[in-house]
């Protein structure tokens, strides 16, 4: 779409509403065509589907963008002969083997003839006991040579059954063993495979472990840019720019900013999105979308304490670089927090804040992980980060502009 040279004041409300329908903070994405980035990860998928008795195995942090890339797996494969058929289903705590495949078996049907008149079953109806892994290879071999299952189990670290893992994992190397061409995807929150899927090693060979890191500021950029064009609007560059750095690699904050600063450009019939609209897209998001991580950033930092720094070291260490899993090592925090402070400070001025930032008096903010002296540290809920920058450049600790972030 072209760049708009105005906005009629008939088209705001319409504007607006394409605007919402395109920024999704709290939904996945279902579209291929509005799906950004991730080609590495997108290939991967793509080869393990194609080959009979494969199965994928995604993870990574929480608001990565895992449930995104599974939902649109299934437009996002080469045409073929065969039938795509896909079914995702989310776990709850409550699940185990059973509960997961019950999911499922309820959306397959058959029919049966009697006396001339076909009635149609669910495929669960047919199992009054527990459903067991022959069951499933059972149910998964009556599909048609010219279909492709795909099913995708998704938040599968909600489970609590340990049991679960196990006939999951049986499961697979059975579907795997036959050359079935059904495809399991498990998705969920870990750092490696074996914190989602205890019993990776015996699954190893007949699986694809595929990492969901955060995305590049590349990737971020095709998110906005694929949107902003469609809405036929323009962006300017600090503005794009504030957006992307600020999102740190999630993609809901690029829907988030993105979507306010829209709607305020569209409301003042201004067809340019300027780096003002994203500052005023951060004062509305912090003062009504965030209540929950307002209310976990205000239990961390507060302090009766004149002088304190928890605010401070907080914001520092959201500027600290990690690791690919998002960990810092104490020593990161030194220079963000040096130029926050304005004078050199060293780790022992500030170790025992970031101790106290991963205990439940200060709502376990931040994760702690190592031994003593060798300790890593990350924020708890991903998105806590970027909501402390936002924090810090409203309180005037750092500058929007500045190179620290």
């Amino acid at each position: 779409m072209s760049l708009r040279k105005k906005i009629a004041e008939d088209d705001i409300q319409s504007l607006v509403f394409e605007i919402n329908h395109l920024f999704t903070p709290s939904t996945p994405i279902k579209l291929g065509d509005l799906f950004a980035g991730r080609l590495k990860q997108i290939r991967q998928m793509q080869d393990a589907v194609a080959e009979p008795g494969r199965h994928i195995v995604l993870y990574g942090e929480r608001g990565v963008g895992k449930t995104s890339i599974a939902q649109v797996l299934q437009v996002l494969l080469p045409a073929s002969l065969q039938t795509i058929v896909y079914t995702r289903k989310a776990c709850s705590p409550d699940d185990d083997f059973d509960s997961i495949w019950r999911k499922f078996f309820k959306d397959m049907r058959f029919s049966v003839s009697t006396n001339g008149e076909n009635e149609t079953y669910s495929v669960d109806e047919l199992y009054s006991d527990k459903i067991s892994p022959d069951d499933v290879l059972r149910e998964l071999n009556q599909f048609k040579a010219t279909e492709l299952p795909i099913f995708v189990i998704d938040e599968y670290n909600e489970v609590r059954d340990m049991e679960t893992s196990r006939l999951l994992a049986n499961t697979i190397k059975m579907l795997s063993d036959e050359g079935n061409s059904a495809t399991i995807v498990t998705v969920g929150v870990g750092d490696d495979v074996t914190e989602l899927f205890s019993e990776h090693k015996s699954i190893a060979r007949c699986t694809e472990e595929i990492l969901m890191p955060r995305m590049s500021q590349d990737e971020l950029g095709e998110i906005i840019d694929k949107r902003i064009s469609q809405l036929g609007l323009g962006l300017n560059q600090d503005a794009r720019w504030k957006i992307i750095i600020l999102s740190r690699g999630l993609p809901t904050y690029v829907h988030r900013l993105g979507k306010f600063a829209a709607t305020r450009a569209v409301y003042g019939r201004r067809v340019n999105i300027t780096e003002e609209d994203v500052d005023a897209a951060i004062e509305e998001m912090l003062e009504g979308s965030l209540q929950s991580l307002r209310d976990d950033y205000e239990l961390a930092t507060h302090s009766n304490q004149p002088g304190n720094l928890f605010k401070e070291i907080l914001l520092a260490c959201a500027l600290s670089k990690a690791d690919d899993n998002g960990y810092f090592m104490p020593a990161a925090v030194r220079e963000p927090l040096s130029k926050i402070i304005g004078k050199p400070m060293e780790i022992s001025q500030y170790r025992s804040h970031l101790a106290s930032f991963a205990t439940q008096k200060r709502g376990s903010i931040l994760q702690r992980i190592g031994q003593e002296r060798s300790y890593r540290f990350r924020f708890a809920e991903p998105t806590m980060q970027p909501y402390v920058l936002m924090k810090g450049i409203t309180s005037g600790m750092i500058c929007s502009s500045s190179n620290m972030i």
